[in-house]
């Protein structure tokens, strides 16, 4: 702002600034979350991160259309049970144990489970059993995703695969914990989380990952790298106008026209299309021919 404008501004100026758009948009944020509400499914997920000295918790909820981001002192989950009410749709998360105990009905990442089950290959390149274990749980999911590239997330064509989840359970998990320990752990995780693992098998267009969550959250990584910290009364307001930015971007419109409109409903807010250079050339080419 100095350099570019000569105008000087103060810390409090951008906190005072930042605090004036917070409460002009905290419609878009109240819109945006009876919107998401409403939706099928909700993705979760949290990062830590440090107020001025002490770690604190943000939480992002998205459907890929919107996001929200609130901020705890701690990781317990209270906050997901207070945001989420009485949500009749479909949670999709981590594996962290906070989730376990909201009320509506859930699905487990299955990009986290597999990459847990890659990292104990790693560290246990001898071990036959495990290897082996893994080799049918590989069997069990690739058929599953093959049919999902193809049809998409689709009830009719991906309720079939529950027969080859059963006989994976039956086979692999309903059994007498196996002596190798990591097989025992991996056994006890499907075991415990048996009906949040294939929820999107049986109900149409309900994600099996949760990349949408962290994709919306990875802004905020950025950001604490680059500040290091961030000031308590600051968080909020930063947080909410994040949450305006993020719900933009997964619309695919400019987060800077939507603030020049000085409307508030993102979903209702029309997108320009963007001016591109192949866009210029049929203008002139047109503009030729009429010519």
């Amino acid at each position: 702002m100095e350099n570019l404008f000569n105008e000087t501004v103060s810390e409090a100026t951008l906190v005072n600034f930042m605090k004036h758009f917070a409460d002009y948009y905290a419609e878009s944020e109240k819109l945006s979350i009876q919107r998401l509400l409403q939706s099928p499914f909700i993705h979760a997920d949290e990062t830590i991160i440090n107020v001025q000295g002490v770690d604190h918790y943000v939480w992002v909820f998205t459907d890929g259309k919107r996001a929200v981001f609130r901020m705890t002192e701690t990781r317990e989950a209270a906050i997901v049970h207070e945001f989420l009410g009485d949500y009749t749709g479909v949670l999709i998360s981590d594996f962290y144990g906070g989730y376990d105990s909201a009320r509506c009905r859930q699905q487990k990442c299955l990009v986290h489970l597999i990459r847990d089950l890659n990292n104990d290959l790693w560290n246990n390149p001898y071990d036959h059993e495990y290897e082996a274990f893994v080799t049918q749980v590989r069997n069990l999911l690739v058929p599953i995703f093959a049919a999902e590239q193809r049809y998409g997330l689709k009830k009719r064509h991906l309720s079939k695969f529950m027969t080859l989840v059963e006989r994976f359970y039956r086979v692999n998990i309903d059994v007498s914990l196996s002596s190798c320990e990591v097989v025992a752990k991996y056994q006890k995780r499907f075991a415990r989380y048996r009906d949040s693992l294939f929820v999107f098998l049986e109900s149409d267009g309900i994600p099996w990952h949760n990349n949408t969550a962290e994709n919306a959250i990875r802004h905020l990584a950025v950001q604490r790298k680059i500040s290091g910290t961030f000031f308590k009364k600051a968080v909020p307001q930063y947080l909410l106008l994040l949450g305006v930015a993020q719900t933009c971007r997964f619309q695919g419109k400019s987060v800077l026209r939507f603030f020049l409109s000085e409307e508030v409903d993102i979903d209702a807010f029309k997108a320009v299309r963007r001016i591109t250079r192949s866009y210029l050339i049929d203008q002139r080419e047109d503009a030729d021919e009429e010519n």
